[in-house]
């Protein structure tokens, strides 16, 4: 009866101890994970690189890069280091027009002016061929002068629903066509699509901060090539299975890189810094490189 007794014990212990095990191990892959999603893949940055074939492109844009980048959000996991990285990246690719589809600012940070001096200070460094577009972001809102002041300091024209001819090698332009700020209810869809020439046939391409200016467009039955914007994040947090976890107001069902709609097609950057949560999975912050291709 005591040598059964001493077996059962040992048994007991056995199960004991494999639990503990297991439970550590469950708690340090938790830890490992938590680590990676806050540490680690913030601060990674990828290139994603797409090839826009269009016909009704003009044939003297056939062949220019577009470098897109967004949604910033100075003073989370974007710091002063990662944003002199980001300008590196994107001087390596020899963009001929760059693009920035807002949220500059964190509307939960206040900079103060050594911050926005530095920002300007490195955004200055970014080298395009020909052009610089920004436009403003729903973050921007918490200090929009500033936001204007540091942009406009860094070579970017501002296309604050207004728009641009951008003429390269031919006598066909494109037209870059920007609006703000769609959440803030500052846009103004008539203003940005209205010039004193004739855009009827002119190949245009829209920026907005919020991807639902699609909806917008719709619409008013304005149709532009392309559109580029950012805000979404693409959920920061992104499942194996392609699910996202932390969507953003105003997103609607935009929370993938690419949409088409008939013949509009538009690409959503995953953006470079964080917001309310510092954390990543499956989606590191990101610069976009498009090349134009018309056949």
């Amino acid at each position: 009866m005591k040598l059964e007794n001493t077996i059962e014990e040992k048994q007991e212990n056995k199960k004991g101890n494999t639990f503990k095990k297991i439970l550590l191990i469950f708690l340090l892959l938790v830890v490992l994970f938590y680590l990676y999603i806050r540490f680690v893949e913030p601060n990674r940055l990828v290139v994603k690189e797409y090839a826009i074939v269009d016909n009704n492109l003009p044939y003297s844009f056939h062949g220019m890069k577009i470098v897109h980048f967004s949604d910033i959000l100075y003073g989370t996991s974007m710091n002063e280091k990662n944003l002199e990285k980001v300008v590196e990246q994107i001087n390596s690719l020899k963009p001929d027009v760059v693009l920035f589809t807002g949220d500059l600012f964190n509307s939960s940070i206040k900079l103060n002016e050594e911050a926005k001096n530095k920002l300007k200070e490195i955004l200055k460094k970014i080298e395009a061929t020909y052009k610089k577009y920004a436009v403003v972001g729903d973050n921007d809102y918490i200090d929009k002068n500033s936001f204007n002041d540091i942009m406009e300091n860094a070579g970017f024209l501002i296309l604050n629903n207004k728009n641009d001819f951008l003429y390269y090698g031919g006598n066909d332009p494109l037209l870059f066509i920007g609006t703000d700020s769609l959440l803030e209810k500052e846009y103004d869809i008539t203003a940005a699509n209205t010039s004193s020439e004739d855009i009827t046939s002119v190949y245009k391409i829209w920026l907005s901060h919020e991807p639902i200016i699609l909806d917008e467009l719709q619409n008013e039955n304005i149709t532009p090539n392309l559109i580029f914007t950012g805000h979404t994040l693409h959920g920061l947090i992104k499942t194996p299975f392609g699910g996202t976890l932390l969507k953003q107001q105003g997103v609607n069902h935009y929370v993938e890189a690419f949409y088409q709609k008939e013949n509009i097609k538009m690409y959503i950057s995953s953006g470079l810094g964080t917001y309310k949560y510092n954390i990543r999975f499956l989606n590191p912050p990101s610069i976009n490189l498009y090349r134009l291709y018309q056949y």
